[in-house]
């Protein structure tokens, strides 16, 4: 069960106690303005530069490689927004709420992909890390910097970012300026023409899961701040602080890829119009978005190994969790770094596959079928209300995944409908309506003479009495 009594507020020098379960209300702490300091340091960072600069690799030119960053980074954003609301409200990490619309044990499924999504976003990074300090100091790394924020937890990330906010914010403006000195105004490529359809909607489809991808975790860090915050705040704090410096930094890497096309990457464009002081800067621009990642993928291995036994506050399990992230991460880096742009394009068309009809089915849930009430104490028993597997959410999750088969476009398998429609990848956004639709489908058919909307999905098992948090 959820732990109440209160606990003394955690110390920059201790391990954070709590992992997976509930937040008390003796325990929250934190102003809506940390929200907004964390995301914008979480994203001023050179991933994302280098991300703007896939978009121009993938042939866009700068104008239209601009216009789908701004658009993939705001549609993404609408969804994270709203899942930060709940964060405050339910005061459980994201993935565990996901037990409302899948079960106790049903959930796991978002969860194994969460860890993939957590040591794949780490691979990526480590790579980037790796090309900016090789060009450096062949010699320097920072998985040590990586394991000690990561382990350290949610007070340490916060701390680490609202340094890093000021820090990375001056560097960036002071980089983009040198960028246009080195090209002026038109240094970039100027040609205006429109891009194939399908190309714009894979480059737009990348900043859609770039911000996505911290839909299954934001409210990881929102659930510390007290349930009475406001709710447009802590919505506009995570959207701004996500929006502001990943669009700035995906238009500088856009610019700087479309100047010096014949860099070997955007990191060595940054280098030549920079010079290599901005290189340490742009590598430890990711040690708080590395934090991030290991410590909600060990969120979500505690998740699963707490279907089998107890490690909702195990500082144990933390360590452990956190290392084994990091780990995950390093060996995909290794494998996987020759051939990055590549790679990484597929691995983010991939996750939109999956977590685009997640978002949909949850953000469904929240809003319009339990208006933000749950049994919280359930989240943490397969004898609770949601039982061991919600067959309403899973069915509807497996087949939105199915409507979006027809649809992909990706270098393993392409999709009989890609071509008629002149190549256009819109499995994403097939999933996302496919999975609201059926989810709300599935909500209103009548099963044992109650629809989902009129009883509980589970009765609570005999004799089990579970407390309020």
């Amino acid at each position: 069960m959820a732990d109440t009594q209160a606990q003394p507020r955690e110390d920059l020098v201790d391990i954070e106690v709590r992992s997976i379960d509930y937040i008390p209300a003796a325990e929250r702490h934190g102003k809506v303005r940390d929200q907004f300091t964390l995301w914008f340091a979480a994203t001023m960072n050179i991933f994302n530069i280098v991300l703007g600069g896939v978009a121009v690799f993938l042939g866009l030119n700068f104008l239209w490689a601009c216009i789908a960053i701004v658009l993939g980074t705001l549609l993404g954003l609408l969804l994270v927004g709203f899942h930060a609301i709940q964060g405050p409200k339910l005061g459980v990490p994201q993935m565990i709420q996901s037990r409302g619309q899948f079960g106790f044990y049903g959930a796991v499924i978002p969860f194994v992909f969460s860890i993939v999504l957590d040591f794949g976003f780490l691979a990526a990074q480590l790579v980037i890390q790796a090309d900016a300090m090789n060009l450096l100091v062949s010699s320097i790394s920072i998985p040590g910097w990586i394991a000690f924020l990561a382990i350290w937890g949610y007070n340490w990330i916060h701390y680490w970012q609202r340094l890093l906010t000021v820090v990375l914010g001056i560097t960036f403006v002071i980089v983009f300026i040198q960028a246009l000195s080195y090209g002026g105004l038109k240094g970039a490529p100027a040609s205006t023409h429109a891009p194939s359809f399908a190309l714009f909607m894979g480059a737009t489809g990348l900043f859609v899961i770039d911000m996505i991808s911290w839909a299954p975790y934001v409210s990881d860090y929102s659930r510390y701040l007290p349930e009475s915050v406001n709710k447009a705040r802590t919505f506009w704090a995570v959207f701004l602080g996500n929006a502001i410096p990943t669009i700035f930094c995906g238009i500088l890497g856009a610019y700087v890829t479309g100047l010096l096309p014949n860099a070997s990457s955007t990191v060595a464009a940054i280098q030549q119009v920079a010079g290599g002081w901005a290189l340490l800067v742009m590598a430890l621009s990711l040690v708080g978005s590395d934090a991030i990642n290991a410590y909600t993928g060990m969120l979500a291995l505690a998740s699963i190994l707490s279907c089998f036994m107890e490690v909702r506050r195990s500082q144990l399990m933390r360590i452990v969790g956190c290392v084994l992230m990091i780990l995950a991460g390093l060996i995909c880096a290794l494998v996987g770094y020759k051939q990055f742009v590549n790679n990484l394009s597929n691995f983010l068309d991939v996750l939109l596959f999956v977590f685009i009809p997640w978002s949909a089915i949850n953000l469904a849930d929240y809003y319009l079928i339990k208006h933000g009430e749950y049994d919280v104490p359930s989240f943490f028993t397969p004898k609770g209300k949601y039982g061991g597997y919600l067959w309403r959410g899973l069915i509807p999750y497996a087949l939105a995944i199915g409507c979006e088969i027809p649809f992909i476009d990706q270098t393993f398998y392409t999709g009989p409908l890609v071509k008629p429609l002149g190549g256009v990848d819109i499995s994403w956004v097939v999933g996302g309506v496919a999975g609201f639709v059926l989810y709300m489908i599935a909500m209103w058919i009548p099963i044992g003479g109650h629809t989902a909307l009129g009883g509980p999905e589970v009765e609570q098992a005999p004799g089990v009495k579970i407390a309020s948090p």
